[in-house]
């Protein structure tokens, strides 16, 4: 049975997504499930939503507790998405994000060159995604950021100790960071040089490989940061007129009715119907509000 969640629950949701502390995600997460309805089909998200509201009031609680004070710096959430890099130091995060993005971040061949938090924006088949390097101090207010993430990418120095940077970023990502709610993934870093053990990597972990100097494996990395974020992306156009760019990135088993609230509340109440336009024989069918959207559509929405 589907949820049918209404209008006031998809507000309620994009404020917990947009979110950047505790307080906001709990606020958020009340009026989610507040607006939910409540019936036979809904009991396992409602159920989800309430455990992941209790663990957030837990680590609230904690954090007044410890007189813990707001962050010296402010990141806004942009694009479809955000994605943290994290990582001992000196294992080339700068040097990815600097590839991957249009940041521009110090790189040096010492520790903890980064001190604050870096930026920038990652372009990806129509969609823009915000990457973020997390410096290597792990302190407190830096980790904070992971809170605001949909992903975490861990980079592992091919060059360093495997083991070692691996337990030590599991138990970072387990103290910091929503495991259950958010997906995360290691890659090896620096496989250009000749004091990566490759064959380690490859036989035991399967790590992605990449080389921010030669600028291997890149476009794989993003698949990956892609795919496991399980968005769609969804395309809008006008009668007559080719498709609009940037697509508007959504949550796998996304309706026409969210692309026609994310258009303009005039396209979801004067909804008549829309066209889907695609790859498969159906290109052009007629469908309503409840249909649910694929990757790569195109949805030509007709008001009244």
């Amino acid at each position: 049975m589907p949820v049918n969640a209404g209008a006031e629950y998809f507000v309620a949701e994009k404020k917990y997504l947009a979110a950047k502390n505790k307080e906001e995600k709990i606020v958020a997460l009340q009026e989610m499930i507040k607006t939910l309805p409540k019936h036979k089909g809904s009991e396992h998200q409602l159920s989800e939503l309430k455990h992941r509201l209790a663990k957030l009031k837990k680590k609230a609680e904690i954090a007044k507790k410890s007189g813990k004070s707001k962050p010296k710096f402010s990141i806004r959430k942009e694009g479809a998405a955000t994605i943290c890099l994290i990582g001992v130091t000196n294992c080339g995060k700068s040097s990815l994000l600097n590839s991957l993005t249009n940041a521009h971040a110090e790189v040096a061949d010492y520790p903890y060159t980064t001190k604050l938090p870096e930026v920038g924006m990652m372009q990806y088949k129509d969609v823009q995604l915000q990457l973020i390097e997390v410096p290597s101090n792990f302190d407190k207010e830096m980790l904070s950021l992971l809170e605001m993430a949909d992903e975490c990418v861990v980079l592992i120095d091919a060059t360093q100790d495997i083991d070692g940077q691996r337990v030590e970023m599991l138990k970072i990502l387990n103290d910091s960071f929503d495991i259950i709610e958010k997906p995360y993934f290691f890659i090896a870093t620096k496989c250009d040089s000749h004091d990566a053990k490759l064959m380690k990597i490859r036989g035991n972990y399967g790590y992605l490989e990449v080389s921010a100097q030669f600028g291997e494996n890149l476009e794989e990395l993003k698949e990956l940061m892609w795919k496991n974020l399980e968005l769609i992306r969804v395309y809008t156009k006008e009668p007559g007129k080719p498709k609009v760019i940037p697509a508007i990135a959504l949550r796998k088993g996304a309706t026409v009715k969210q692309v026609a609230r994310q258009i303009h509340k005039d396209f979801l109440k004067n909804f008549s119907f829309a066209r889907i336009f695609n790859s498969t024989k159906f290109s052009g069918k007629t469908v309503g509000l409840d249909y649910v959207v694929k990757d790569e559509d195109v949805v030509e929405i007709h008001a009244k």
